[in-house]
């Protein structure tokens, strides 16, 4: 089953929410962690930001 376009958007907004929350809600991550959930993140805005070009055309 294919997700349209507006519901991968909500998948990605949800999964970084879950990890900004897990970056805010525990008490200590180490360094590499952390910046392994930042460039998790990273990714998803740029997986959002090309899904919302593809759709505004």
């Amino acid at each position: 089953m294919f997700m349209t376009p507006y519901e991968q958007i909500k998948h990605l907004v949800s999964s970084i929410q879950k990890l900004e929350d897990k970056l805010m809600n525990t008490a200590i991550l180490p360094m590499a962690e952390q910046s392994k959930i930042h460039a998790e993140i990273l990714k998803y805005k740029k997986e959002i930001k090309l899904l919302e070009q593809r759709t505004r055309k």
